[in-house]
């Protein structure tokens, strides 16, 4: 184990108690008269997901002054409307597997993902409605938007062999990022924070999210499937164009770009085609230039943390924003 593992396991083990009882709450808000609705929910509720954005949300919500119970019930709410997205994304994508697990779509059948994936949403909306804070529903109102319209731009761009970087990051924002704002204003909004606080959280939440997806992008192309819990390379293989890809179509010679082109055309590859992606991706420092991107991204977000008091909570943020570029998994 590395500096940098130790040092997160740190954060986790700062947050253990609060992180348990966002466990615990995630099983008991599945409770429903429709049995599979709590089966189905579980399978990608506790599949092993990271926690990332119930981390923030109560780190953040920590660092500006507050650490009621409200914490746990709006990690609950990101947590749910995250996984809600997952079910929709494997429909959509077709995906097989899921954290190491078969994904839900392929267990229980598209139907059931896309409706268990409304129900989670339905449920986020019913806490925040209890809760009562319309400044916490205006949040996650917006970004239910934002993460509607990332589907639809991932759909138009995702296999469009011309996306150019800035359209590929908007896209990142509104699947990916989007969410970790809304958890880390999410958490200031909790503390009663002023709206120049409230703006900053939102940007350190949308630099480390893209930070944070960006290095996904690097890791299907190096990640063991021990460490991904799916096949290396899968995103390329379904004829996703991410960053690091991006980057090498720029810089490549004009042949390799030609008959990259011509495979990307055809949107499914065999495994040599695949291999010569991915080779092309390393010749032309594709990986090296996501990681710069990343960082960059996540020094912009800590930039962000200045403004709040030192306290063990803004120092587990910086260590959760380094963390962010140096994961394996």
């Amino acid at each position: 184990m590395n500096g940098r593992d130790t040092d997160i396991v740190g954060v986790f083990r700062y947050l253990k108690g609060d992180l348990r009882k966002v466990e615990k709450a995630l099983v008991t808000q599945l409770k429903s008269p429709v049995p599979l609705i709590p089966v189905v929910g579980r399978h990608i509720t506790l599949s092993g997901g990271k926690r990332f954005r119930p981390a923030v949300l109560l780190l953040v919500a920590e660092a500006c002054g507050y650490t009621g119970p409200r914490r746990i019930v709006m990690s609950v709410v990101t947590e749910y409307m995250h996984n809600a997205t997952l079910l929709h994304d494997d429909v959509v994508d077709g995906g097989i597997v899921r954290r190491g697990k078969p994904a839900a779509n392929i267990v229980y059948g598209n139907s059931v993902s896309i409706l268990v994936g409304d129900f989670l949403f339905a449920r986020a909306s019913q806490l925040m409605t209890e809760d009562g804070d319309l400044d916490v529903l205006g949040i996650y109102a917006r970004t239910l938007v934002s993460l509607s319209e990332g589907e639809v731009l991932q759909l138009m761009k995702s296999a469009d062999r011309r996306i150019s970087e800035n359209d590929y990051l908007r896209v990142v924002f509104h699947k990916t990022a989007s969410l970790i704002a809304a958890a880390s204003e999410t958490g200031a909004v909790l503390a009663g924070a002023s709206k120049p606080l409230r703006k900053r959280m939102f940007e350190y939440g949308k630099s480390v999210g893209i930070a944070f997806q960006l290095m996904d992008d690097i890791l299907d192309y190096v990640g063991t499937e021990k460490d991904l819990g799916k096949r290396p390379l899968q995103d390329l293989s379904e004829g996703k164009i991410t960053l690091p890809l991006i980057h090498a179509l720029r810089e490549a010679r004009n042949g390799d770009r030609r008959k990259a082109w011509e495979i990307l055309e055809r949107r499914k590859f065999t495994d040599r085609e695949v291999s010569f992606l991915a080779k092309m991706v390393a010749r032309n420092g594709g990986l090296e230039y996501t990681n710069r991107r990343a960082r960059y991204f996540v020094n912009r977000g800590k930039r962000h943390l200045a403004s709040l008091p030192a306290s063990p909570a803004r120092d587990s943020l910086l260590t959760l924003s380094d963390y962010i570029v140096s994961r394996t998994r």
